[in-house]
């Protein structure tokens, strides 16, 4: 891998007017629940750009001890008002309150802006089938829709509300309809102590298509059809680190998390009913 990122530094030096970009997050996690184990994650994102363009390479989940690829590579240019992204990337329904980014795909698009709106033609390498995402500012509110002409499109309302920073998507399947909204408002203590305070509804009834595995509320995968997934989230910053509560409702069981971050590490305890209790450490390092 090093040698391979040298050959690619250099002939990227080498061209004028080019630069080269490198940062990194490594995530390790020690768990005790049923029994004490360790997991650790690395993503490395090498981006080489030049005037009007660049190309993305990023090598995600790096664990150790096992061969090096890159799980996503694609180029991104701007064409005379056209931006056009190609390879094979990763898509993203909403904001990811319902929905955890798709499986990586070789995929290219092409968008552009008219009359003030956003318009992405999108398609799957080899496919014939083009898809139309559109998106605006409508009296302040920025509405995103994706693949337009689809029955089950995905549509996304982001918009701030007498202070509260509100994001609502929704998903009419054949089985149902999915629907999800948030809301985020910070409360000020005093003159220098303010709480951030979320709080979240989700609407299931067609439980396939929500899968978030690591969003605001955790893990919501697992969510029934038919049910409510309610939460709760607030933080602040103290003296000893930043403090974060949550407590989630979903399949009529409650989860309460608290977690102290302070700098690179961050201690939490984790409750769900009728479940054993889980203390973790985790270790961030951004580079």
């Amino acid at each position: 891998m090093t040698k391979n990122l040298i050959a690619v530094l250099a002939a990227t030096t080498l061209t004028a007017n080019a630069a080269v970009d490198f940062t990194g997050n490594y995530e390790g996690t020690f768990t005790d629940g049923s029994g004490a184990t360790y997991a650790q994650d690395l993503d490395l994102t090498l981006v080489g750009s030049t005037d009007g363009a660049k190309v993305t390479a990023m090598f995600e989940n790096l664990t150790g001890g096992s061969a090096v690829t890159a799980n996503q590579v694609f180029v991104e240019a701007d064409l005379e008002g056209v931006a056009v992204k190609a390879g094979n990337y990763k898509n993203q329904n909403g904001s990811g309150l319902m929905q955890k980014k798709s499986a990586v795909t070789n995929q290219f698009e092409v968008s552009t802006s008219i009359a003030g709106a956003s318009i992405a033609l999108g398609q799957v390498s080899g496919d014939s089938q083009t898809t139309v995402d559109a998106s605006m500012n409508i009296a302040g509110a920025d509405i995103t829709v994706q693949d337009v002409s689809a029955s089950d499109r995905f549509i996304t309302v982001v918009a701030n509300f007498f202070g509260f920073g509100v994001t609502a998507e929704t998903q009419n399947t054949t089985v149902g309809r999915n629907t999800a909204v948030s809301a985020t408002a910070n409360i000020a203590l005093g003159e220098s102590a303010a709480i951030e305070s979320t709080v979240v509804m989700i609407d299931v009834n067609d439980a396939t298509k929500v899968t978030q595995d690591d969003g605001i509320l955790g893990d919501i995968s697992s969510a029934s059809n038919g049910k409510k997934v309610m939460g709760a989230v607030l933080s602040t910053a103290t003296s000893i680190g930043t403090l974060t509560g949550k407590m989630i409702d979903m399949n009529d069981a409650n989860t309460y998390v608290a977690e102290v971050e302070r700098g690179a590490l961050t201690v939490g305890y984790s409750k769900t009913d009728n479940v054993d209790g889980v203390t973790s450490a985790k270790i961030n390092v951004a580079f």
